[in-house]
């Protein structure tokens, strides 16, 4: 007697029907087989490519046309990048988290890193940047120069000024060391108001604010690259200090945290036409809200920023689709565009709807623009103009056992 061979690795225990195991293999079609007509083809067996001393890989990453086609990974808290075929691996920053989903997208001099707590990049070409700590109050008549303009602390900012070593802009001393350093990162990016410096200020040519805090502010050059290494940095503070005589780091390789409005986590990022779109911490308040980096950048302007409002549930992660980019939720999900426009440049696709929530995570796209996903009730589809099962109830049941026990975990 000969026995058929087994298509699908069977478990259908809410139909008492008995368990057939297809291990290592897979059923394929096979006209060359003059009987069935199939044929169950082996798969490869793994092998260890790395073994590093950080723990599990918790992501596996790679862009063609970005840095040499490297392959990115996450093992532990440990960043690592490996040229072609794994000859080299080089550590290039850390995480502040050991466990977890971590996102990962690539412009052509980027590489940007989402855990859930923070947000990274990484480049080979990185910006200069100086940092001004004050250690104690700061007085009116003390001077800050950044490359040729000048920036002088004053009571009074009625003045004229033009930024030049004899008119330098005004920036009002604060009631503490916080206010006025915050005045003047204010003046730099010229994005505060009239009450915190010279009326007729312009931003900065050569440098924008990085990062502030109540002490210190850091600076960076506005274009990467050695070139901005030049620029000089001096005061004339009782209590302050440039780190050093001038802007460092431009042009070096670099993994750096990127500073998010509300301090909120970032758990997904995608890249698409140069924009990098970051996908925040879901919780009430920000479900479905992303940010979003201007080609180029490194920075998030607090204003840049969109929301997924068609269902108040969360939204997982963001999924690259051609020109498209998709905001799986729990319950919902939503596809936006880039629309051109430099005040609004993503708008939501109208009429491209798929009522059912996505399992975070499982959301794959297809090289002919198929997206392949796996509902929060197991069943998995294939989306194209509209869903379409693609899954076997004995999958399906393995799938929905599996969501069930994460859920009770």
């Amino acid at each position: 007697m000969r026995i058929p061979l087994g298509r699908t690795d069977l478990s259908r225990t809410v139909a008492g029907e008995p368990v057939i195991p297809l291990q290592n293999r897979y059923f394929e079609a096979d006209p060359t087989n003059q009987q069935d007509q199939v044929a169950l083809l082996s798969r490869p067996c793994l092998r260890t490519w790395w073994n590093g001393p950080d723990g599990a890989i918790r992501q596996v990453y790679s862009q063609p046309g970005s840095f040499s086609e490297a392959l990115f990974f996450v093992a532990g808290t440990l960043v690592y990048k490996a040229t072609p075929g794994g000859a080299v691996i080089t550590n290039i920053g850390a995480l502040t988290t050991r466990t977890g989903f971590v996102s990962m997208a690539a412009t052509d001099i980027y590489l940007f890193v989402a855990d859930g707590s923070a947000l990274y990049y990484y480049t080979e070409n990185d910006y200069a940047r100086g940092t001004l700590t004050a250690s104690g109050s700061i007085s009116s008549g003390e001077t800050v120069t950044i490359g040729s303009i000048h920036y002088k602390f004053a009571t009074d900012l009625t003045p004229s000024a033009d930024g030049s070593s004899g008119s330098p802009w005004l920036v009002l001393v604060g009631s503490n060391t916080a206010d006025t350093l915050a005045n003047l990162a204010a003046a730099i990016n010229d994005d505060g108001t009239a009450a915190q410096y010279s009326a007729a200020i312009e931003p900065h040519p050569d440098v924008e604010i990085d990062n502030t805090t109540d002490t210190y502010i850091t600076i960076r050059a506005r274009t990467a690259g050695t070139d901005a290494n030049s620029i000089a940095t001096t005061e004339t503070m009782a209590n302050g200090a440039w780190g050093a005589a001038t802007l460092a780091g431009g042009g070096g390789t670099a993994f750096n945290t990127i500073t998010v409005p509300d301090n909120l986590g970032i758990v997904s990022v995608g890249v698409i036409d140069g924009f990098c779109i970051c996908v925040v911490a879901q919780n009430q308040g920000e479900n479905g809200r992303f940010y979003w980096i201007e080609p180029g950048s490194v920075t998030i302007d607090a204003l840049d920023f969109a929301t997924a409002e068609r269902s108040p549930d969360p939204a997982w992660e963001v999924k690259i689709v051609g020109d498209q980019f998709w905001l799986p939720g729990s319950d919902s999900n939503e596809v936006w565009v880039v629309t051109g426009d430099g005040d609004a440049p993503f708008l939501r696709q109208q009429g491209r709807l798929f009522d059912q929530g996505i399992w975070p995570g499982t959301i794959v796209k297809m090289k002919d623009g198929t997206v392949i996903a796996c509902g929060t009730d197991g069943t998995v589809y294939a989306i194209t103009d509209g869903p379409r099962v693609i899954s076997t109830p004995q999958i399906t049941q393995r799938i929905r056992e599996a969501i069930n026990a994460q859920r009770a975990a």
